[in-house]
């Protein structure tokens, strides 16, 4: 039993655009925001890989260490704009989580109490917009 199953760029390229174009609907549910937060990882480490010319996830030992926590993927990344990272969160059964568990969060149908899902929404779409860029870019 395993270790990490390994994607290539191209791979997660088109679930970055997959993911986000499931999730362009007029009202989001937890379903939707899960797949929101899924392609914003995807393609911040598809911006990782191109970024070190590597082709695949198993060839990028950072990859490993962020797993699915976006602001350690934006540092990686040097992002630098501030206001791409994502602070703590708390739920509304006083459950503490980091941005790299969002996805726990909706997956099992919770919901934040210091920030709005739409504020976290809105968010992730900021760092969508900026992926795109960088993707563009390189």
């Amino acid at each position: 039993m395993g270790g990490v199953i390994p994607f290539t760029d191209r791979e997660l390229q088109k679930a970055w655009r997959e993911n986000q174009e499931a999730t362009n609907v007029k009202k989001r549910t937890n379903a939707h925001r899960l797949l929101l937060f899924y392609s914003v990882e995807c393609g911040l480490k598809a911006v990782l890989l191109k970024r070190q010319s590597k082709d695949c996830t198993d060839s990028c030992r950072e990859l490993v260490e962020v797993q699915h926590d976006i602001n350690k993927l934006l540092d990686k990344l040097a992002a630098g704009e501030k206001q791409l990272g994502m602070k703590p969160l708390k739920n509304n059964q006083e459950r503490k989580f980091s941005c790299g568990e969002i996805n726990q969060m909706w997956r099992y149908g919770g919901c934040c109490e210091n920030i709005k899902d739409g504020e976290l929404e809105r968010k992730l779409l900021d760092i969508l917009s900026w992926i795109a860029q960088e993707l563009q870019r390189l």
